[in-house]
């Protein structure tokens, strides 16, 4: 019985002494201690995190394509617009020394001719001659009688540019009397376009330039059709 009590402390003084000399961690090593509750991870998160990280794998697997390059578009021009054909013509044959072509294209459209003052409701060309004359002695000898299909038996007095001047006739032709109207006048002429497919050499352009400034006839750019 002694000798078991003697082991038994001679035990526990051994063990005293080995822990004084090494912690405790050197004799039964470190433990990773337990988290007292696991992250929850949603589902949609982890569908989603899923989806990302097969997404990226799937980039990494494809070879990068090369940057197509961009289809550049032609362009055509056109002269215009050339009130005298006879000029369009002359540039037609300048262009064609230096190899190339024009096309002709004309139209038609409505030239503005200005405000024209008159005097209608005459039931007869002796009606009207009798207001020519009647003004004529009060000082207004420019007239002209016209008979149109809207404007019969009418007495012009001018066409004025600016609609100011007209309406000062006008206020000139009240004062003596008579009663006066104005409304603008067109004309129907035949305008020109010089249509090409390419860029115009160097030694045309002081051609294309004089024509801007002397005629007002422009170069414009456009997408081939």
């Amino acid at each position: 019985m002694k000798a078991f009590f003697y082991l038994l402390l001679l035990t526990n003084i051994v063990f005293a002494v080995l822990q004084w000399l090494y912690p405790y961690e050197q004799l039964f090593g470190r433990t990773r201690p337990v988290a007292a509750a696991e992250q929850l991870v949603l589902l949609d998160e982890l569908q989603s995190t899923a989806n990302t990280t097969t997404a990226s794998e799937r980039r990494a697997d494809e070879p990068t394509q090369a940057a197509l390059p961009s289809v550049e578009k032609k362009l055509c021009y056109t002269l215009g617009p050339f009130k005298d054909e006879q000029r369009a013509q002359e540039v037609i044959v300048a262009f064609k020394q230096h190899d190339l072509t024009m096309t002709t294209r004309p139209s038609r459209e409505q030239e503005y001719l200005g405000m024209m003052v008159y005097i209608d409701g005459h039931a007869s060309r002796n009606e009207v001659v009798a207001t020519a004359e009647a003004l004529a002695e009060k000082g207004i000898r420019d007239y002209m009688i016209i008979n149109e299909d809207t404007l019969s038996n009418a007495l012009s007095l001018g066409v004025f540019g600016l609609k100011k001047n007209a309406d000062r006739r006008i206020q000139r032709i009240a004062a003596l009397g008579y009663q006066a109207k104005s409304e603008p006048r067109y004309r129907t002429r035949t305008i020109y376009w010089l249509d090409y497919n390419r860029a115009e050499p160097e030694l045309l352009l002081p051609l294309v330039d004089r024509l801007k400034v002397e005629h007002g006839i422009s170069r414009i750019t456009r997408a081939c059709s």
